[in-house]
């Protein structure tokens, strides 16, 4: 062996007992997540109007002897009644696209009228579309708050409703096909189709991440939880006019903006209300940040008595009453 291979040998041997020598490199521990930031917002109040009883209209009283007096409910009378019931079942059916989004169809009601203009039974016919068969019940409760002129003597009436998701594109509604007529019965013709877009939250999250969540990104949430508070008041106004009270949103916010985990306080406020606010809940976007967040809300929910002084009070007389607009404080 020649004395350059020999050194050459020598210092290889040198490095590899140095390298064998050494300590093993200490694994990397992988940084804890910062903890979510606690926030508490200011309460949103969320306002509607009483449902107001609808005032029918009067019957005149003949104007002599020889002019007969009108008897039994006519086409002209019950219709403005009845079309007064889409505002409230657009109420329920945009709650309702909260667990269906694309549900739409139609359902075909039967009422009976008593002779005092008092509805007193109201049912489904048909078969109404499996995809708005949990909400025949809001319809039904909607119709049994009509009032109608009092002619005297029962009266039967077929109405019918059809519903289209907006957020189904180019969906054309064919319409309603009543079955036969029951005897004595007068259907009704709805020219109106309901129309309504799902509940979406309306702020586009920011696509930075900022390094905290701070109180102004969660305020900026605040926007949405009005509207999906009102929307879900709206509907159960329709189930319960006299429905109001206090309940808190807790949610955890996840870095990315999205809602890991939504819960109410009390856990037993009641349904639909909770239910639907709990569905909408989970669609909510924060900003998002690098630490997440827990967000409390508090909300309040109460009724507006409609004054009947204002100048522009709206009137019952006319359409058969229904729900008051919106207003938020």
């Amino acid at each position: 062996m020649t004395p350059a291979r020999a050194s050459s040998l020598v210092l290889t041997l040198s490095l590899v007992a140095a390298c064998s020598s050494r300590p093993p490199p200490r694994p990397v521990t992988a940084l804890r997540p910062p903890d979510p930031i606690p926030l508490t917002l200011a309460e949103v109040r969320v306002a509607h109007a009483a449902w107001a009883p609808p005032t029918p209209p009067p019957i005149m009283a003949p104007t002599s002897r020889r002019t007969p007096r009108r008897s039994g409910m006519t086409l002209d009378m019950a219709l403005p009644v009845l079309v007064s019931t889409n505002e409230p079942v657009r109420a329920c059916y945009k709650a309702f696209l909260a667990f269906s989004p694309q549900a739409g169809g139609t359902i075909i009601t039967l009422i009976t009228v008593g002779g005092n203009g008092a509805v007193s039974d109201v049912e489904t016919i048909g078969t109404p579309d499996p995809s708005l068969a949990i909400m025949s019940q809001c319809v039904l409760t909607a119709l049994r708050t009509r009032r109608f002129p009092a002619v005297g003597a029962p009266t039967l009436l077929s109405f019918p409703f059809s519903f289209r998701s907006g957020e189904i594109n180019g969906q054309t509604l064919p319409a309603p096909v009543l079955p036969a007529p029951r005897p004595n019965e007068m259907q009704v013709p709805n020219s109106e189709n309901i129309t309504v877009r799902p509940w979406r939250p309306a702020l586009i999250p920011a696509s930075v991440s900022a390094p905290v969540m701070t109180r102004e990104l969660v305020d900026a949430v605040v926007p949405d939880v009005q509207s999906l508070a009102d929307t879900c008041y709206a509907a159960t106004l329709v189930m319960n006019p006299a429905a109001s009270g206090d309940f808190t949103l807790r949610l955890a916010v996840e870095p990315s903006g999205n809602v890991n985990r939504l819960d109410i306080t009390p856990p037993e406020f009641p349904s639909p209300m909770r239910d639907c606010v709990v569905t909408l809940g989970r669609q909510l976007h924060f900003h998002p940040s690098l630490t997440g967040a827990v967000v409390t809300i508090p909300v309040s929910l109460h009724r507006i008595e409609p004054d009947a002084n204002a100048p522009d009070a709206p009137t019952t007389a006319s359409a058969g009453g229904g729900l008051m607009p919106v207003a938020a404080h």
